[in-house]
């Protein structure tokens, strides 16, 4: 086996390991933080801890395609494309934590590095991350299979909006239900945020691309 083969399946395991890590933490309660985390199974709802829960399971079943194909051309292509959708989506998760929700929530940096967000914000997200884009070569995605990356933003994103603008009063959702804070500024404000979003995840989805294309 190609070393940059043997790199790929133990990234991949160990996203696996810490994710069922991060998840435990994350169910305990363990250091959990009131800003950017909830209590036990009430943090499924973030797409933070979703995105990395499909990751982590989908890099066990590519850990193990690899291992039983032996080698990075002979996984089918379906299984590259499926693993930079996942991966799409927990660097989203990380960019969006770091670039949007740190600056905007209160005693947000300590938090973004203890209990399971250490996980789930910042290691898992970094794992998938290296692996796609510097050891899984072999992935061939065409330019529009790049947009298929937007599906976990655009399925998370219609969640959202129908669990926050089912919940609205006088034009402003409880921050119980815009856990996010995207609409914080009034739902008529949230059009331009959904763009900006999605321009942001279409980056995302253009830089992983570019990145495993070198």
């Amino acid at each position: 086996m190609e070393i940059t083969f043997i790199i790929s399946i133990a990234l991949n395991i160990a996203a696996f390991l810490l994710t069922v890590v991060g998840t435990y933490i994350m169910l305990k309660g363990i250091d959990a933080d009131a800003h950017l985390a909830a209590d036990g199974l009430r943090s499924i709802k973030y797409f933070t801890v979703q995105s990395n829960l499909f990751y982590g399971i989908y890099a066990a079943v590519f850990a193990a395609a690899e291992l039983i194909y032996g080698s990075a051309e002979a996984v089918p292509g379906v299984m590259y494309l499926l693993k930079y959708i996942f991966t799409v989506g927990i660097t989203l998760t990380m960019m969006t934590v770091m670039c949007y929700l740190a600056p905007v929530v209160e005693k947000s940096y300590p938090p973004l590095f203890k209990g399971a967000n250490l996980y789930f914000h910042l290691i898992v997200p970094l794992l998938g991350l290296t692996a796609f884009c510097f050891f899984e070569k072999a992935a061939v995605i065409s330019v529009p299979q790049v947009f298929l990356g937007l599906i976990p933003f655009g399925l998370y994103g219609i969640y959202y909006a129908i669990t926050a603008l089912s919940h609205t009063e006088n034009g402003q959702v409880a921050e119980k239900y815009d856990w996010y804070r995207f609409l914080a500024n009034g739902v008529n404000k949230a059009v331009p945020a959904a763009l900006i979003m999605l321009v942001a995840a279409a980056g995302v989805c253009f830089g992983l691309w570019g990145l495993n294309s070198l």
